[in-house]
């Protein structure tokens, strides 16, 4: 995510590490737009200063939800932002390069293996954000040395800090909330795939009976029935809200003929695709 001038945010001050750690202190309004779909480009932990009334994301088009003060996104995540007005953040990015290098120095660190951390709550990670914001707005002597040094300490930080969260997590032998969205944004963008309990399971390093078993403990269902109920309701907002083709709505809700879509529909809801569209459009 470019955090300049020219998309908004006016930068207060920055450093760097040679070996691939950011700290930036930014201010303002991303892209100078309302709502921006922010795609993370290498993993960073953000601490929201200052933020405007209005400030809320949304994953694989879920509901919309406020941003916590302190978050971790891997790299490649993505979300959709609202914001009604200037915040001011500091963030330490971390390049794949220092991440690969302390992984092989840290026994056990897995930075690598997360998505996103939403709602950090940390005493000791929010100290150092803060601390990492006053440097980079006013540098010392050895500032790319604090650079590399606090993103080093706020790596390990957040994988203690995670490490520790999926341990409490597991003992009430369920999936971790990082498991379940990781689970649901992968659902959401392949429902028109073949889906396979193997191929959902190894997403998530699980053996197949634990993700039954764990989906069964969040939802209330199996995983047979989580992914016909997104299905379903993917296909009704496809006929209610676009012109699509019916076999093209088939198509992307798993189906392979258009046929088959409309005896499923009609078991599910007591009427075809057709006369379901027609009642919506009138």
């Amino acid at each position: 995510m470019r955090e300049d001038s020219n998309a908004g945010m006016r930068l207060l001050g920055h450093l760097n590490s040679p070996r691939g750690v950011g700290i930036f202190a930014v201010r303002g309004v991303l892209n100078n737009k309302h709502e921006n779909h922010v795609k993370i480009e290498e993993a960073v932990i953000s601490l929201i200063l200052s933020n405007p009334t209005e400030f809320v994301s949304s994953r694989g088009g879920r509901t919309f939800q406020p941003v916590h003060p302190l978050n971790f996104c891997a790299r490649g995540t993505s979300f959709l932002m609202r914001a009604n007005g200037p915040m001011t953040v500091a963030s330490c990015v971390f390049s794949r390069t220092f991440l690969n290098e302390l992984s092989e120095m840290e026994e056990g660190f897995r930075l690598n293996d997360l998505d996103i951390v939403s709602g950090i709550d940390s005493p000791r990670l929010t100290q150092l954000c803060q601390s990492m914001f006053r440097e980079a707005v006013t540098p010392g002597f050895a500032s790319s040395v604090f650079a590399e040094a606090t993103g080093t300490t706020i790596a390990l930080e957040i994988a203690r800090y995670n490490g520790g969260r999926r341990s409490k997590e597991r003992t009430r032998g369920g999936l971790a909330p990082w498991q379940l969205r990781r689970l649901e944004d992968y659902l959401y963008a392949n429902l028109s795939a073949e889906l396979s309990l193997g191929k959902l399971a190894k997403l998530l390093g699980l053996s197949v009976r634990h993700l039954s078993r764990g989906v069964r403990q969040a939802k209330g269902i199996t995983i047979q029935q989580w992914v016909a109920q997104e299905r379903f309701q993917e296909a009704r907002r496809l006929l209610a809200e676009t012109n699509l083709p019916i076999n093209l709505v088939a198509n992307q809700t798993g189906f392979r003929s258009a046929a088959a879509f409309a005896t499923a529909f009609r078991a599910a809801i007591g009427c075809t695709p057709s006369e379901f569209r027609k009642v919506c459009v009138d």
